[in-house]
């Protein structure tokens, strides 16, 4: 029946002037017939298979049966076996029969599919037939004008006849999809009460989060609203499930879900686009109508030149209205553009219209609307299901994961970031299909990247070459991917150290990158057996020539297998002392202090002497040597500078600061004060703010620092006092000596004369 009625739509509308959407409606429908008839097909075949596979069972069966009772009658058997082999023989007589007649119908129902596929295959040949030549006529005058007489006396002739043929097809359609496919749309009811029963569920919770979240705020604008949020979630899913119903029943459910969407829609967007969102709606209810009167050429005429005239209208007046009161936003200037491009597409639609280029002028106005609906749809679909993902980062089970509470905000922002791009790209190819220009698009794109390019005995195509590319991009992505995972999620869990970590985390990396590599290699379409010869030879070279690299290389893998160096640890290479930022495939990254970075190879950090400062603890200890004047007293120095330093936020408690009387100096009491920090990083800053604190703690309580002091005697020779120094005489080689009583200086060895000596 359905078949039937399919086919006598179709026959209605092969015609010149119908519309390619109409066309690829039809395509799909029976694609979709053609698809489950291959399916039975194939069961079928599978069936007759098992059939015939179980009889030919059967019959070696009988044989055997067959020669026992042969043999038994031979042998004088008793009259009890000869009877119980007889109806063996004959249960296998009956079965034998049941198998052919399943048989037999498996057959029969084969034919009947066979005959059914070849009506199916014409009714798809017919359309695409259709298609090519609707294609080719869109340039070319396929009606009289609209205001020729021909036209109205069509009108009145077929308008009526033609009215009550196409809606009574379309109506046994959709009657005849009811009746066969009535528990899908139980199954579609049953989702949308599902739907909203969770929606209403989330609003509660969600408008408590909000106010601890103002990220929260988009999720709970769609959850303000659930069964609008239902329904939009209810249609999007629903083409899972009515995947073959008729145009029909389509215009049912959209428009029963079609005011909700709306309203959902006006708080998902900005106010000044509201009359974009009511005027689709109007265009949406008038193209269903056109497409309805899809057999009757004269109306589905004058409704689109109807529906087009207010389309240009209103677009006029909205792009007027923006540019007097529109705000200068992003959305706002893009609204706009697009209304300008809809004015001269509409505008031409008009044109073809009026002129007789029906054909062109359906094409127009059906891409351009669907294209326009299918923009609406996706951005509230992306807005909704933004809400939806902010909201599972909130709950249960992701919101236990260590990464999601880590890095929540920057999940946040990659996920919106995911759904535009889907969004885009979904529409970027429904409204191809939209045009038409899916098939062709994909199928040029295929031919240029499939194209060969030759240079001399190198053969290689773009295809291949962007193959490379993106498997090197996904490598890259991937091996971010898994390291950031690794980082925020995994290690915690094992409390695995830094460097074991660090280790892991690099052998991932380049594990990641050499698969990667290698199936970037194969889909360049090397061929791998050269390329294993080849890079066997490279390996040779690097044996010879690069044996430098190789080393560093290697040592990069003993420094992260043994780890005698680790990230962050403080380390002294000859006279520089700084932190292990990366150990690399070739060379380590040391930061110093004067925030300049040492790039060491690795070699040198496993063949040379290297100090370690936390090798054996993440902590670093320090000491200062504080000298006090003589006369303090050495258990209260010893208690104030336990007191400074344990009071400092960065020297550790355990183990705790230790202050010593190291010994009695010549001129004072020196004290040693040592303490630990875990900001290894930060020991030189650590450091100097404890010497400070240690100073003014001193100050404070009147507790003297020892300087250091020296005797200084200068002494004058009286005789010599009154005779003047002999002038220097230029040109003898040499300076003269200062005479005994002008010299100035330690004289700690010197004998001091009487009443000429003066001492500091």
């Amino acid at each position: 029946k359905e078949i039937d009625a399919r086919e006598l739509e179709t026959r209605r509308i092969l015609r010149p002037g119908v519309p390619l959407e109409t066309l690829g409606d039809f395509e799909t429908r029976w694609q979709k017939l053609a698809d489950q008839l291959t399916a039975w097909s194939r069961q079928l075949t599978d069936r007759a298979t098992a059939h015939d596979r179980e009889l030919t069972q059967i019959s070696a069966t009988r044989t055997t049966w067959k020669a026992t009772l042969e043999l038994a009658g031979k042998s004088n058997a008793p009259p009890e076996v000869m009877q119980r082999i007889n109806r063996v023989l004959q249960g296998i007589d009956a079965t034998e029969e049941m198998l052919q007649n399943r048989r037999a119908a498996v057959l029969s129902l084969q034919t009947r599919v066979a005959e059914q596929t070849q009506r199916v295959n014409g009714g798809l040949r017919s359309i695409r037939s259709a298609q090519s030549a609707a294609v080719n006529r869109l340039w070319v005058q396929d009606s009289p004008p609209i205001w020729s007489p021909e036209v109205r006396t069509a009108a009145a002739q077929s308008l009526g006849r033609d009215s009550q043929v196409s809606i009574g097809a379309q109506a046994a359609q959709v009657r005849n999809y009811l009746e066969r496919e009535w528990t899908r749309l139980i199954y579609v009811a049953l989702l949308f009460i599902a739907f909203a029963f969770i929606m209403v569920r989330l609003k509660r919770q969600v408008a408590r989060w909000t106010d601890k979240d103002r990220a929260l705020d988009r999720t709970n604008h769609v959850l303000q609203l659930p069964f609008s949020t239902a329904s939009l979630l209810t249609i999007i899913s629903a083409r899972l499930i009515l995947h073959d119903a008729p145009r029909g029943v389509w215009l049912i459910l959209a428009t029963l879900a079609l005011i909700p969407i709306v309203v959902l829609l006006r708080h998902l967007i900005d106010r000044h686009l509201f009359p974009i969102v009511n005027a689709l709606v109007v265009f949406y209810f008038v193209a269903q109508l056109r497409v309805l009167a899809a057999s009757i050429p004269v109306l589905s005429r004058i409704i689109l030149l109807l529906e087009t005239v207010g389309g240009l209208i209103f677009l006029i007046w909205f792009i007027r209205a923006r540019r007097r009161s529109g705000p200068r936003t992003t959305s706002n200037k893009t609204a706009r553009v697009a209304g300008s491009i809809a004015v001269a597409g509409f505008g031409g639609i008009i044109a073809a219209d009026l002129l007789g280029y029906v054909a062109l002028a359906n094409y127009l106005s059906v891409a351009i609307l669907t294209s326009a609906y299918f923009a609406v749809a996706l951005y509230a679909a992306a807005r909704v299901l933004e809400g939806l993902v902010f909201f599972g980062l909130q709950v249960r089970p992701l919101a236990s994961l260590a990464v999601v509470q880590r890095q929540r905000p920057l999940l946040r922002r990659r996920i919106v970031r995911l759904i535009k791009l889907a969004a885009i790209v979904t529409w970027v190819l429904l409204a191809l299909s939209a045009f038409s220009l899916r098939e062709a698009v994909i199928s040029r794109t295929t031919a240029l990247l499939n194209a060969e390019v030759a240079v001399r005995s190198v053969h290689f195509s773009l295809g291949a070459v962007v193959a490379f590319i993106l498997t090197i991009w996904i490598t890259l992505f991937l091996s971010r991917f898994l390291r950031f995972v690794l980082k925020e999620e995994i290690y915690d869990r094992f409390h695995l150290a830094r460097g074991p970590a660090y280790a892991v985390s690099t052998l991932v990396h380049y594990i990641v990158l050499l698969v990667g590599f290698y199936i970037a290699i194969a889909a360049l379409g090397a061929d791998m057996t050269k390329f294993a010869i080849l890079a066997g030879a490279f390996g040779v070279g690097i044996g010879f020539g690069l044996q430098n690299v190789v080393n560093n290389f290697l040592s990069g893998l003993i420094l992260l297998f043994e780890r005698p160096v680790q990230v962050g640890d403080v380390i002294e290479v000859g006279n520089q002392t700084g932190v292990v930022r990366r150990i690399g495939i070739r060379a380590s990254i040391i930061a110093l202090d004067d925030k300049s970075q040492l790039i060491i190879p690795n070699g040198q950090l496993i063949s040379e002497k290297v100090t370690n400062r936390t090798f054996s603890s993440l902590q670093k200890r320090m000491e200062l040597t504080i000298r006090i004047a003589y006369g303090s007293d050495p258990e209260q120095v010893i208690a104030l500078l336990l007191k400074t330093a344990a009071a400092h936020p960065k020297v550790t408690q355990f183990p705790p600061p230790d202050a010593v009387l190291k010994q009695f100096g010549e001129d004072a009491l020196v004290f040693v004060l040592g303490f630990t920090t875990e900001e290894v990083s930060q020991f030189p800053f650590v450091q100097s703010d404890v010497a400070v604190a240690v100073n003014a703690s001193l100050r404070a309580a009147g507790i003297e620092i020892a300087l250091p002091q020296r005797i200084v005697r200068l002494e004058q020779n009286d005789n010599a006092s009154n005779k003047s120094p002999e002038p220097h005489r230029a040109g003898t080689g040499s300076n003269l000596p200062p005479r005994g009583g002008e010299n100035l200086g330690d004289t700690a060895n010197a004998s001091p004369s009487s009443g000429d000596s003066l001492t500091k």
